[in-house]
């Protein structure tokens, strides 16, 4: 073979050795997945209304992960999953990583977590009539001596102060609150004041807030919420360099603050537009 022969073929053969191709890129880059809780945690992760039908995730999660991502070009997608199941799947690498979370012992050994990027303050709620003149109490144990504490099954109550969980008795969702309440079989609900709102508006149960008492949880920091990450997943740490940073960025120019606002007025005009 000639030197010039040699040439021609190397040129024809360094296109098959060059970087992939766009197509082959987004093949060894997949699309990444993140869930939320389709109970809802609102404002934080909840589904708009339309004509009184759940439509699409909406929220300051939802809102955050598409300032992290989209300047980068990433693709993503969002789903909502069974509180339970979306941990185990995160856990298992089948997701990249879970939103609003909060961290126990068990979870920070089991996944990579973001840095916080909100706070909520625990507390406890009971009927006003009740307990006409409030209950204030020096430790969540107390409660116990006036009746049953109920919170939502696999929810993180650890951060209450509350570690036994085989003495809470759980119930599937919000909407069986009220009930639950009424009839005694709860005599207090564990929840944070910030999403309780909410989470009852979207429900129909805006006026069943009105019957309610609540207190903070005392002597107790605002609880840190986090993503939780996938150790599993192949860009866990591209994941959480780029959600830090970002949340650093929106926190010191305060867009953070005003995307929290924002989703917390939305919450109340819808509350008052079904009320």
């Amino acid at each position: 073979m000639t030197l010039s022969s040699y040439y021609l073929v190397l040129a024809l053969l360094l296109p098959l050795f060059a970087a992939p191709s766009m197509a082959e890129q987004s093949y060894l880059q997949p699309k990444l997945k993140f869930c939320v809780e389709d109970t809802e945690f609102p404002p934080f992760n909840y589904f708009k209304r339309i004509d009184g039908e759940k439509g699409q995730s909406s929220g300051y999660d939802i809102d955050l992960l598409k300032l992290v991502f989209e300047p980068s070009g990433i693709e993503y997608e969002v789903i909502a999953l069974p509180w339970r199941r979306c941990l185990k799947e995160v856990s298992e690498g089948i997701i990249d990583g879970v939103m609003s979370a909060s961290l126990n012992p068990q979870r920070a050994k089991d996944y990579l977590h973001s840095d916080a990027y909100y706070f909520l303050n625990p507390s406890y709620f009971y009927l006003r009539s009740d307990f006409p003149d409030g209950l204030e109490i020096q430790a969540l144990s107390e409660l116990e001596s006036h009746g049953n504490i109920c919170g939502i099954k696999g929810f993180n109550y650890i951060n209450f102060g509350w570690v036994n969980l085989t003495r809470l008795y759980e119930i599937n969702e919000i909407a069986h609150l009220p009930t639950m309440l009424q009839k005694k079989r709860c005599r207090f609900f564990l929840a944070r004041k910030e999403t309780l709102a909410g989470t009852l508006a979207l429900n129909h149960l805006y006026r069943f807030e009105r019957l309610l008492g609540r207190s903070t949880v005392p002597n107790l920091r605002p609880e840190p919420f986090h993503m939780l990450i996938s150790r599993k997943s192949p860009s866990a740490e591209l994941i959480n360099k780029l959600f830090n940073e970002k949340v650093k960025q929106l926190t010191l120019n305060g867009e953070l603050e005003k995307l929290l606002a924002h989703h917390l007025n939305q919450l109340r005009l819808n509350a008052k537009n079904n009320d």
